[in-house]
């Protein structure tokens, strides 16, 4: 094993209160737009902004917007209201550092980083729609260091499951599949690495029973068990810290 590849979201970061952070998120939005000229109650803006990261992605590739604030411009669009691009970064920029206030990095993750990072070569991949929040995270939180690869799938125009995304990071670190084990916690992240021959690491960390885990905005309570593997994936290695990657590789 000369590669450990990580998740990020979910896995070096640890979600909370996934619930208030969605709150919070949908409060952004909206205050912004209220200033804006929205005039719709809270309770029917809430339901248009429902799924809103699993909606298609918009085709506004021209306007030179990350995905996500693509997202917010379709929005404004739907909603008849007027923003100037620069507008729609910084009400981007606001919405999502509301929602990170509840996803932490987890304890073990600069331990576990710093030994793995003395005998293996890392590289992170990660599923999301706006690249300068994580390179602004990773610097933050004093993470970015640690990665030979950073690739991120609205950066390259893939995203897991589709297990492609690996190729790039295996490019750059000059490793093959059977060299790399992936650490990630949902089902779209071990299928990748089983597609793509990678050794598959599902981490579950223990919550309580009223624990939510939300990866979108939702209207209504649910508990989204994305956990729940299907058959081809039942032989997935399962750790329930990041303290136990050190014994595995």
């Amino acid at each position: 094993m000369r590669g450990v590849f990580f998740d990020l979201f979910g896995t070096l970061l640890i979600y909370t209160n996934s619930r208030k952070a969605w709150e919070d998120w949908l409060l952004v939005l909206y205050e912004n737009f209220k200033e804006f000229g929205l005039k719709e109650p809270k309770k029917s803006f809430a339901m248009q902004c429902n799924g809103f990261m699993n909606k298609p992605k918009p085709n506004y590739s021209n306007l030179n917007l990350t995905i996500f604030e693509q997202r917010i411009y379709a929005l404004t669009i739907e909603l008849s209201l007027d923003l100037k691009y620069e507008e729609i970064r910084r009400i981007a920029n606001e919405a999502i550092n509301a929602w990170q206030k509840y996803v932490p990095l987890d304890p073990d993750a600069i331990p576990v980083l710093n030994t793995l990072k003395k005998s293996k070569t890392l590289a992170l991949i990660s599923n999301f729609d706006h690249p300068p929040h994580i390179y602004s995270l990773l610097s933050t939180l004093k993470l970015k260091h640690f990665f030979d690869s950073i690739i991120i799938s609205s950066e390259v125009g893939v995203k897991k499951p589709n297990p492609s995304i690996f190729s790039f990071a295996l490019e750059q670190t000059n490793l093959k599949p059977n060299e790399v084990c992936y650490i990630g916690d949902t089902k779209d992240d071990m299928t990748a690495a089983i597609k793509a021959k990678i050794l598959p690491i599902l981490i579950q960390r223990k919550i309580n029973d009223e624990d939510e885990l939300l990866y979108d905005y939702n209207t209504e309570k649910s508990i989204l068990d994305i956990n729940k593997l299907d058959d081809d994936n039942k032989n997935v290695n399962v750790i329930e810290s990041l303290k136990d990657l050190i014994e595995i590789v």
